[in-house]
């Protein structure tokens, strides 16, 4: 399984949203641009996407912005992962038919991987990710 870049710059935002989050500040996107290194249009697109599943939350107006719905702690990075990629399957034919059907001999091994890689994402909150990070 390979992240889109959609997945590592989902990380990057959370990550600052994350830094600023004591601070109850919000964020503007060209602030966010600035600290990631990413584009204002593709991080709106990246956001929108986190909006939606209630990752974040926006501000209007002058001072309008984006901050993390949750403490940091409360998110975690398989739940960004999945709100900002368009499938985090290894294998498409886990959840599709596939060509061999039920009678893959490895269908069950990716089945498994898929669940773990999950799993593990579900483990990691964005406060340890940005603890690791200091």
């Amino acid at each position: 399984m390979k992240m889109s870049s959609k997945a590592r710059y989902g990380l990057y935002v959370s990550v600052e949203l994350a830094r600023r989050y004591n601070n109850q500040e919000i964020v503007t996107v060209s602030s966010l641009a600035q600290a990631t290194g990413v584009t204002e249009k593709y991080l709106e697109q990246i956001i929108a996407l986190m909006k939606k599943a209630q990752i974040v939350v926006s501000s209007r107006g002058a001072n309008g912005g984006y901050k993390l719905t949750d403490e940091p702690s409360n998110i975690s990075v398989g739940r960004i992962l999945r709100a900002v990629e368009d499938n985090l399957q290894i294998v498409d034919c886990i959840h599709k038919d596939c060509a061999n059907g039920c009678n893959c001999v490895s269908r069950n091994l990716w089945t498994k991987l898929q669940i773990n890689i999950n799993s593990y994402l579900d483990t990691i909150s964005l406060q340890q990710l940005l603890e690791d990070n200091l």
